[in-house]
């Protein structure tokens, strides 16, 4: 009787075992799912391309040319955006790169897919507003200065235009707000937290004289104090909108992100100028996603 009642708790203890080894639990299903999240290439990966529209607070430029003995700042110098959609260019033409875009390429890096790692790049552009009025106060021609002066284009012109490029590495939440996630008319909202590089590229005139960078030809494409487009500051910025997948793996992304920037070293005609930036942008985006779930 015993030896019944041993061979029978045996044979329930075996078969509960097979069945529980039929039907892993969540945890391991989520393992299985998720096996290639261990690979650097594999996990959920996507790129974005897309354009903005900025929107600039006033700035004090602070300029230094020792060698003319100038040391001033012209104060509040208001500034737009040069999206250039009016001249010519459209999302049809060749030259995609020539308006304000957007980059992103990130990869989600949670087994829940809802943080993500992102490199992001924002060519914005920067363009001093000509005929305002400025208050210049420091010393001009070795002279104290303190006035209000009219910025033509022949007195003060001060752009970035090619451009105020900010560079970052973000940390990316995203929530899930209807549907499944990367399922077809699914919506998300991503918030977005980064730190980088200014890499613009100076266009400006002081008191008549033209800075210069050089041609836009190969072995002076980057440098620190040389270059077309030069290491000038440190940005940081926040960025948060809506995520919809409209036909999988492709979605469309509408973003606000504010930005600010500090700006050193950056060349004017004999010297270098120093200011800070504060951007307002919205960015309307593409995207394309991998090895989505």
């Amino acid at each position: 009787m015993r030896l019944k009642i041993l061979i029978s708790m045996l044979f329930i203890l075996f078969h509960t075992q097979v069945l529980s080894n039929q039907n892993p639990n969540e945890d391991q299903i989520n393992q299985n799912n998720n096996d290639d999240d261990n690979h650097f290439f594999g996990g959920e990966w996507y790129v974005s391309w897309g354009y903005n529209k900025d929107y600039w607070r006033p700035t004090d430029i602070h300029v230094v040319q020792k060698s003319l003995n100038n040391d001033f700042t012209v104060h509040d110098v208001h500034a737009v955006d040069y999206p250039q959609w009016d001249t010519g260019y459209s999302i049809f033409t060749p030259e995609i790169t020539t308006p304000q875009w957007n980059l992103r390429i990130g990869r989600y890096i949670d087994a829940k897919r809802n943080y993500a790692l992102e490199f992001s790049f924002d060519h914005t552009k920067f363009s001093s507003v000509i005929d305002q009025n400025a208050h210049i106060t420091g010393t001009i021609g070795g002279q104290s200065v303190d006035m209000y002066h009219q910025l033509t284009t022949a007195y003060f012109r001060y752009d970035l235009h090619n451009g105020a490029n900010h560079i970052m590495f973000n940390i990316v939440r995203r929530f899930s707000l209807a549907g499944e996630v990367n399922q077809d008319y699914s919506l998300n909202t991503v918030v977005k937290l980064g730190a980088g590089i200014m890499l613009p590229h100076a266009d400006n005139s002081i008191f008549g004289n033209q800075n210069n960078n050089g041609g836009l030809a190969f072995g002076n494409w980057f440098g620190l104090t040389s270059g077309w487009w030069q290491l000038n500051g440190i940005t940081t910025g926040v960025e948060a909108g809506l995520q919809f997948v409209f036909w999988k793996p492709f979605y469309l992304e509408f973003t606000f992100k504010e930005a600010i920037a500090k700006m050193f070293n950056v060349p004017v005609y004999q010297g270098v100028a120093d200011h800070v930036l504060i951007m307002s942008e919205l960015i309307l985006s593409v995207g394309y996603t991998f090895n989505s779930r």
